[in-house]
């Protein structure tokens, strides 16, 4: 009786791995749609409403999800405060930070910290095109995610079982 308690805990162990492994998966995917919709905003903005960099960051910290607004309601302090520090180091430190814990490529994450950088002191057109591309290569992450999502959950959640079943065989 008790290795049979054992089995069953060994194996709802490993499924529950498997299904914690998806559940990281699900949040990447979250996370990338949740940049391309940031960025999106961002665009229109500086295109249509023709903000600058600090009214954009104090609207996103209202418009955005955590940990994002928090992010931008602090790169709006900060610019606010330091009129003399340059907004960029702000927000790369600020973002940096935001992101570190977010499941992302960092490939993917710089798109976003790098974001004032890429702009540079240029006309709104420019910066437009400039967060376009960005945009771009976003949403193609994405779809290469959400692709590959279903065939990883698949293959996770097997070997996480298949993974039960040798502890199982091993202990037996």
């Amino acid at each position: 009786m008790l290795k049979l308690a054992g089995i069953i805990c060994i194996f709802a162990g490993c499924a529950g791995w498997g299904v914690s492994k998806i559940g990281e998966e699900q949040y990447r995917v979250r996370q990338l749609r949740e940049l391309i919709r940031i960025m999106k905003r961002i665009q229109n903005e500086i295109s249509y409403g023709k903000h600058t960099l600090p009214e954009i960051c104090f609207i996103m910290s209202e418009y955005s999800d955590a940990p994002y607004s928090l992010c931008f309601a602090k790169i709006y302090e900060q610019a606010d405060l330091r009129n003399g520090v340059c907004l960029t180091q702000i927000w790369q430190q600020q973002m940096t930070q935001c992101m570190r814990d977010i499941p992302l490529i960092q490939e993917e994450k710089s798109i976003l910290i790098d974001l004032p950088r890429n702009l540079g002191g240029s006309e709104e057109t420019h910066q437009a095109e400039c967060i376009g591309q960005s945009l771009d290569l976003l949403v193609r992450r994405c779809r290469l995610a959400e692709d590959s999502y279903a065939g990883k959950a698949k293959m996770i959640f097997s070997i996480s079982l298949l993974a039960g079943v040798f502890m199982m065989i091993l202990l037996l």
